[in-house]
């Protein structure tokens, strides 16, 4: 049985989690403002960026501490003590959720273990936000973060979502763009796709197309700059054309008299269904004879 952890007052330890904006600065919510300046640490990827924010909406800040992939798993134990002293502490990111494709998994889980509560405060996000302006499916998505650097692992991660149905969503920066672009149109054909760059910013940019026109379209630039955001349209299996009645009458008259290769034949080019659907069902009105 899970365990479900409640909020009962503002003194239970807590780690809380705050989205912050991935361009303009006006998305941090009053819940966030409110947040950071309760905490007693901010847990940073940069702290030059989050003092910028800081001065940019005017909120006060108090210690700011660099936390990030290179120094994740040595300052955990330090957190933990500070959250386990009664210290108010904040995790944020340079833009957006922390944890996607942002340090801070561990952390969480290691509060979890010392059973300190996850707060979250939701903010902006560049996954959730390309989708919905892309105009593809949003019913279902798979985020495949950012891909490898290495090419044969790229690759061969890339191969095993060539049958997924559903849009996949991948970070890329704008010195690889074009070639990742290239590998997947070479792995998944000439599908439609998207590519976000600098959301939420001045220059905000969302290109809708093919993977063919976008990739003519970037290499046309003569610099390219931004964050970029690309989205790929999921798998579409193959439609199983409905084989009417009066089709399947006129199959098993012409079996009375041509051979089911000709007859197959005949009836995909007056139809457009695919032949092996017609054979199949071909094949069961001539056993069925």
């Amino acid at each position: 049985m899970s365990r479900i952890t409640k909020i009962k007052n503002n003194s239970c330890l807590t780690l809380k989690i705050i989205g912050t904006p991935i361009g303009n600065s006006m998305d941090l919510s009053p819940r966030g403002i409110e947040a950071f300046e309760q905490a007693d640490f901010i847990l940073c990827e940069d702290t030059r960026v989050t003092k910028k924010l800081s001065q940019l909406r005017n909120f006060r800040i108090q210690k700011l501490i660099s936390f990030n992939e290179f120094n994740e798993n040595r300052k955990i134990n330090s957190i933990i003590s500070k959250i386990n002293s009664g210290k108010n502490v904040v995790l944020s990111s340079d833009a957006g959720m922390p944890l996607v494709s942002d340090p801070g998994f561990k952390l969480v889980n290691a509060c979890i273990e010392n059973n300190i509560i996850i707060d979250v405060v939701p903010g902006p996000s560049a996954i959730i936000t390309a989708l919905v302006s892309s105009g593809l499916s949003s019913a279902n998505f798979y985020y495949a973060g950012f891909p490898s650097r290495k090419k044969n692992d790229r690759l061969l991660k890339i191969k095993k979502l060539l049958n997924l149905e559903t849009t996949i969503i991948w970070f890329e920066s704008p010195k690889r763009v074009v070639v990742f672009l290239e590998e997947l149109l070479m792995i998944f054909g000439n599908r439609k796709a998207v590519v976000a760059r600098e959301l939420t910013k001045a220059f905000q940019e969302i290109l809708r197309n093919d993977l063919t026109s976008l990739i003519v379209n970037l290499k046309s630039r003569d610099n390219i700059k931004g964050e970029f955001v690309i989205l790929l349209e999921g798998f579409t299996p193959l439609r199983e054309e409905v084989v009417t009645q009066d089709i399947k009458k006129k199959i098993k008259k012409l079996l009375e008299f041509d051979t089911l290769k000709s007859v197959v034949n005949k009836i995909a080019n007056e139809t457009n269904i695919q032949k092996k659907i017609i054979y199949r069902e071909a094949l069961k009105i001539k056993d069925f004879k």
